[in-house]
């Protein structure tokens, strides 16, 4: 007469008897079974879930030890990766900031390029007009002096020429300056053509001067003859 099994003991003797006693997983359970379980009694039956279970413990209190020192390294290369992200920002903002900069710079020396041209130019048009249009102070004080030389006539024909020029400008939107600089023209022609005619009647008065006394003597000289 066969002995009925209860239903959860029937199920575990199933399963163990399914139990592939050849698979790799099993062979290195019992091996390390073997390693720590040498006494096969029924205390060390009873006590082998708990042996297990402390083996296990042992186990991993082992590998937490052993990979503490692990752990601190990688901590230690997690601080480092943070510092680097850390200077990789910096550098990030110190570059934008280096371009923004530079092209500010930029900006103004293509600024200060195009101002100095625009000066350039502009100088060049003042030394321009200055040549043609007005009289250089040694042409001014040649104007005044009261000695008539070679610098006088020089500067005189300067004058005629800037108003000459002067005309030129009356036919442009520049009128009003060209009147007034041909004005200020005439004031020095003026001076100059008085200055000269003062000189002109101080020599004829030298010449007549010289002519009355040359005149005198011969007739002095005439009359000595006479009276020797």
């Amino acid at each position: 007469m066969a002995v009925a099994l209860a239903p959860g003991l029937s199920r575990k003797l199933k399963k163990v008897l399914e139990a592939r006693t050849d698979s790799p997983d099993l062979l290195a359970s019992l091996n390390t079974l073997s390693s720590f379980y040498t006494n096969n009694n029924q205390q060390a039956r009873r006590n082998l879930r708990s042996t297990i279970e402390k083996r296990a413990l042992a186990i991993n209190e082992e590998f937490l030890s052993a990979s503490e020192s692990a752990q601190k390294a990688l901590d230690a290369v997690e601080l480092e990766v943070a510092g680097l992200a850390e200077c990789c920002d910096k550098i990030a903002k110190a570059l934008n900031s280096c371009s923004a900069a530079t092209g500010d710079i930029i900006s103004t020396t293509e600024r200060l390029k195009q101002e100095l041209e625009n000066t350039t130019q502009r100088q060049e048009i003042v030394s321009c007009f200055l040549r043609d249009y007005q009289l250089s102070q040694e042409e001014v004080n040649a104007l005044r002096e009261e000695e008539l030389n070679e610098n006088f006539f020089k500067a005189l024909s300067r004058v005629q020429e800037i108003h000459a020029n002067c005309k030129m400008l009356l036919r442009t939107h520049h009128q009003r300056a060209g009147l007034e600089l041909m004005d200020m023209m005439a004031v020095y022609q003026e001076g100059a053509y008085e200055r000269l005619c003062r000189c002109v009647t101080k020599l004829q008065r030298l010449i007549n001067l010289k002519a009355y006394r040359s005149h005198t003597a011969e007739t002095a000289l005439a009359l000595i003859q006479v009276i020797s």
